[in-house]
Order: C-alpha cells, then sequence, then structure tokens
C-alpha cells in the first residue's frame, strides 16, 4: 500500500469502524503494516494513531475468535483440517 492509498483510507473514509471490519485479513494486514509505517515518519496524519488501534485491535479479535475473513469470505478454523488431515502432528518412529 502506498502513501496515496493510506491517505485515502486516511481522509476519505466516512466510518472507519465500518471500513476496517469490512476488510479481508490480507488487506487489514496491509493496512497495518502501513499505518505502523507512517506512525514512524516525523509527521504522521492527525488520526493515524486512532487507525492503527482500531486496525490492530480487529486482527486481534479475528485472531481470538477465528473470524478471520480471506477475500470476504470467512477464513479456515483453527479445528479445519482439510483432504489431508491434520498438519504438523509427529510421525511414530519405526
Amino acid at each position: 500500500m502506498n502513501e496515496a492509498d493510506l491517505a485515502r483510507y486516511l481522509n476519505e473514509t466516512v466510518d472507519p469502524a465500518e471500513a476496517v471490519t469490512s476488510l479481508p485479513d490480507s488487506s487489514l494486514a496491509e493496512l497495518a503494516d502501513a499505518l505502523y509505517r507512517h506512525l514512524d515518519t516525523p509527521s504522521p496524519a492527525f488520526g493515524a494513531h486512532s487507525w492503527y488501534t482500531q486496525v490492530a485491535e480487529e486482527l486481534q479479535l479475528r485472531r481470538l475468535t477465528g473470524e478471520g475473513r480471506l477475500g470476504g469470505k470467512p477464513a479456515a478454523q483453527p479445528d479445519d483440517l482439510g483432504q489431508a488431515g491434520p498438519a504438523g502432528q509427529e510421525v511414530p518412529a519405526g
């Protein structure tokens, strides 16, 4: 996300809370990264810290509740084993 895209979020979004909750996980993470980098500049835009706080809280909430979104669809749940079964389990020796 470049500065122009970030400026559109900061300056043109009427309801930040609605915008943050409607973004898929990948876009939300990208926005969090752009806001973090922007806050590290000498003069960040007014409201950028509030946006960053809101985005970080939404990411944390999604991680804790398992309600992530991928492209507007709910993400796979932690107990979703998929077709191959559980990954990362130990294989018995011998």
